[in-house]
């Protein structure tokens, strides 16, 4: 009688471990230099909630920040980096928890472009994280976007 139990309880967790995730496509992988310290913008053309513009930009300041690569203004950073939401899709939390994949995917879809002081592209990124689950927040899909975008301005993507 357990071992039916522990079955499915092992493929249910494994389910909902490998339908949330972030992946990155590296256009042109950059490696900051030591002393590098980043501004950014963010370009919404993607529609993302404000809510959720304030816990991007808080989960992406507190990791460059960690990392000693963001920049105390605009006019100190040695890199420019333009994040463009393109695509932003969030079911409603009803939704999914009445109808959970059914009901779609949460989706957010960006390019993280650095551009040095003589605008020259250093880097590029396509980074899509979704979510196809009832489990899961949609401010822990948001901080894992946040992540792999830090990711790559530290070099560690891809």
């Amino acid at each position: 009688m357990r071992r039916p139990f522990a079955i499915v309880l092992a493929l249910l967790a494994a389910l909902v471990l490998s339908a949330c995730g972030t992946s990155s496509q590296v256009t042109k992988r950059y490696a900051p230099a030591a002393g590098d310290q980043f501004a950014y913008t963010i370009d919404n053309r993607g529609g993302m909630s404000e809510e959720n513009l304030v816990t991007l930009r808080s989960s992406l300041d507190g990791q460059l920040r960690a990392a000693g690569l963001l920049a105390a203004s605009p006019s100190n950073a040695a890199r420019r980096v333009t994040i463009t939401i393109n695509e932003y899709r969030m079911r409603h939390g009803a939704a999914r928890a009445l109808v959970g994949i059914m009901a779609g995917k949460d989706t957010i879809r960006s390019t993280v472009e650095v551009v040095g002081s003589d605008g020259e592209v250093l880097g590029s990124s396509e980074i899509d994280s979704g979510n196809s689950t009832a489990w899961g927040t949609t401010g822990g899909l948001v901080e894992g976007h946040a992540e792999e975008i830090a990711n790559f301005l530290r070099g560690t993507s891809g």
